[in-house]
């Protein structure tokens, strides 16, 4: 690989952020290392689309079935519902990013700017009486009902969250085994709610080739700066 490439790499990146990646493929050059590198950014691309329309499907089916069962628009404001700090501070937070927007306060926009953690938090045992099991089989019709409980979908969303936070932190996740099985329990999790939103998101779901192919092809593109 060109010196110069690789050094300009370097010092774009840091040799902190870079090594991450040695530590896992270590003497094997810097061509695999950035390989590895641009392999991460294309598996990160890749899931973006499940993880996108997951994470607006629950919060739709959550506002939903909570505006159903507790009979109004702005549920999320009962500190009888949502009573831990971490979640209200969240509606808060909510609240004033759309004060600096000038956008209205209305329950819609409230809704859409709570974030994916709030939306999974609400799995968490403390909502158990509160939420659960009551909203269950209207927030994930399709859902089985054998394995249709609180305590299922908060270890799935929970191991759906961390994965999330690492893309969209930029962290590494090409070194995972099981990232062909989190990409089917998302598909999965997205068909419990809504199966159409699953079709969809297969006609542009690039994930599987990059997972199996997407390195050897990126180390075989890098062979021009070589």
């Amino acid at each position: 690989m060109q010196v110069d490439f690789a050094q300009k790499l370097t010092q774009a990146l840091s040799h902190e952020r870079l090594s991450a990646y040695a530590r896992r493929a270590p003497g094997q050059g810097n061509r695999v290392l950035f390989a590895h590198y641009a392999w991460n950014m294309a598996l990160s691309e890749s899931l973006y689309p499940v993880l996108q329309a997951l994470e607006v499907l629950l919060r739709n089916t959550v506002d939903n079935a909570a505006r159903h069962y507790f009979g109004k628009a702005d549920w999320y404001d009962d500190s009888r519902i949502i009573q831990h700090p971490n979640d209200r501070s969240s509606i808060d937070k909510a609240r004033r990013i759309l004060n600096r927007q000038n956008k209205p306060i209305e329950p819609g926009r409230i809704i859409a700017e709570l974030n994916f953690g709030f939306w999974t938090s609400l799995f968490d045992r403390r909502y158990e009486q509160v939420l659960w099991p009551r909203m269950l089989k209207t927030t994930f019709p399709y859902m089985p009902r054998r394995i249709r409980t609180r305590q299922t979908l908060s270890k799935r969303f929970h191991r759906i969250r961390i994965l999330r936070n690492r893309i969209f932190h930029h962290e590494p996740i090409w070194y995972w085994q099981d990232l062909l099985q989190q990409h089917v329990d998302i598909l999965q999790a997205i068909s419990w709610i809504e199966p159409a939103m699953g079709d969809l998101v297969k006609t542009i779901d690039r994930f599987p080739s990059i997972c199996d192919n997407g390195l050897d092809e990126i180390i075989h593109q890098l062979e021009q700066f070589c």
